[in-house]
């Protein structure tokens, strides 16, 4: 028994001190000291490959790491260009680093167990890269090599890898408007909340669907541009269009002051505004704000956006009750979870067509007038260029048909 207490207190030793602890960078860290903390994981990573058997060079985990680098560094506005030649840079010094130890370890191998690379690992480098393209972002040009040396003072770092990094890093370049980074990076990122009907939302099959998701891919096709897309929420929307993190927002978001002061609308593709959805049983009672704003009356709402502001700013005597999850708000109302929700008209439109239990109980009146456009940062070249594809499907008619299509599609998707 003795024996056993001592192998496990060994092996407990063991697991603690090949264990690689959670990166958390400091915000006062400086870029060469975060970019010392990831190459300083590549002895741990070259662990887990020496046992695990796997190759040092991976030039498809390579691509795929560049490419999300790329995507990323343009939030930051950083050219593609210079986000390459860093991320080259910084895979070689990698690659030199797991060589180094390789060749230690073939007369003398390491002991313990190896950190898991992919469970343990991984998620501490894609912190450590976020935080250096954050950091690239604002890069400080006040950088030295001799600083950059001494902080990159890592096993198996030579002096030419030293200097490749340091001149991929001094290197860095910005765009110097989202217009011009569309227009030379030749990717255009698109937020969409995809749970809003006929707007943006998933398929049956989990594909993306709707409206916007059809303009979007029209426009990044006018612009000769690679779409990307960029998963937002309404809980989020304004923060992520704040961070950079996409070039157009397009959701069915509704204009309203708050977000016009931070960036630009384009012109209104869809006029409307706010009216109830609620049981059709109810529909003869709930017919106007006082027969809803009462005590036991349950109006559901879903948070973050233009629903909940209007909600919250009119019912003073009606239970609120607040579903996370836009995408099954709607099969909650259908559950007797809640009698109503106060939603954009052809919202309505769409869910009374989908579910034969939900009628609109105000059908020809709208308690608000919200109209919709989409998203884009204060660039007046990119408002522009968007308008000018915008602006003839609207005049043409194409849109509304368009529009209608996207309706009777959305009306017909089973959940």
């Amino acid at each position: 028994m003795k024996q056993l207490v001592i192998k496990l207190l060994r092996y407990l030793i063991t697991l603690l001190m090949i264990a690689t602890p959670m990166v958390g960078v400091a915000s006062d860290q400086t870029i060469e000291e975060t970019i010392a903390a990831r190459l300083a994981l590549m002895k741990p990573v070259a662990h887990s490959k020496w046992v695990t058997g796997r190759a040092i060079e991976d030039t498809d985990r390579e691509k795929v790491v560049i490419e999300q680098a790329v995507i990323s560094g343009l939030q930051y506005g950083i050219t593609t260009d210079s986000t390459t030649t860093f991320f080259e840079a910084q895979i070689e010094a990698a690659k030199a680093i797991q060589r180094y130890w390789f060749n230690i370890w073939k007369n003398d191998p390491p002991t313990g167990l190896a950190p898991n690379l992919t469970e343990t690992i991984r998620p501490q480098l894609l912190e450590l890269g976020d935080q250096i393209l954050s950091q690239l972002g604002t890069a400080n040009r006040s950088l030295t090599l001799a600083r950059f040396q001494a902080a990159t003072q890592i096993k198996g770092l030579s002096l030419a890898h030293q200097r490749a990094l340091f001149q991929a890093l001094e290197g860095i370049e910005h765009y110097p408007s989202r217009w011009e980074q569309i227009q030379e990076s030749r990717i255009l990122r698109v937020g969409t909340t995809l749970d809003y009907a006929p707007f943006s939302y998933l398929g049956e099959g989990g594909e993306r669907e709707g409206l916007d998701i059809v303009l979007a891919t029209q426009l990044a096709e006018s612009l000769g541009a690679r779409l990307v897309w960029v998963r937002t929420s309404w809980p989020t929307l304004m923060k992520d269009f704040r961070s950079g993190a996409f070039d157009v927002g397009m959701s069915g978001i509704s204009i309203i002051p708050a977000r016009a002061e931070e960036g630009f609308f384009t012109r209104a593709y869809h006029e409307g505004g706010k009216t109830p959805i609620t049981h059709c049983g109810l529909k003869n009672r709930l017919t106007n704000l006082d027969a809803i704003d009462r005590p036991g009356v349950r109006v559901i709402v879903n948070p973050g956006g233009t629903n909940e502001r209007y909600v919250t700013r009119t019912l003073k005597a009606a239970t609120i009750i607040r579903h996370p999850d836009n995408e099954t708000i709607f099969e909650a109302l259908l559950a007797g979870q809640a009698d109503l929700m106060i939603t954009d008209a052809i919202e309505v439109l769409v869910m009374t067509k989908r579910y034969d239990g939900l009628c609109p109980s105000m059908p020809r009146t709208l308690l608000t007038q919200q109209n919709k456009g989409w998203l884009l940062p204060k660039d007046p070249a990119l408002l522009t260029r968007i308008e000018q594809f915008l602006g003839p499907l609207i005049e043409s008619g194409e849109l509304d048909r368009l529009k209608a299509s996207a309706i009777e599609r959305a009306a017909q998707i089973a959940h």
